[in-house]
């Protein structure tokens, strides 16, 4: 196991919990990130924001880890995986 193994699960709990308020909001990001028109952008969150890279690259960023040092906390998912985690946190609101 590499050390993303242990860092990026407690990473994207952290999101689900600071950005899924909803199943609208949700959908929204769920619907951002897998739509193929969609192949560069980003969506801000309340804490986090989801850039698209390119069309199979999704890169989740903690502002708030960002704001008081010179590296930003940037974590890099293919879009495939990405969507996996989020499928498998899905709200059952």
């Amino acid at each position: 196991m590499s050390n993303d193994d242990f860092i990026l699960p407690d990473i994207f709990d952290s999101f689900i919990e600071s950005e899924i308020m909803d199943t609208e909001t949700f959908h929204l990001i769920y619907n951002f990130v897998a739509l193929d028109n969609f192949r560069h952008g980003e969506y801000e969150g309340n804490m986090f924001v989801i850039r698209k890279i390119n069309a199979n690259h999704i890169q989740l960023e903690d502002e708030v880890a960002t704001e008081n040092t010179s590296t930003p906390a940037v974590y890099t998912y293919t879009k495939g995986k990405f969507l996996w985690l989020l499928q498998s946190r899905k709200p059952s609101l």
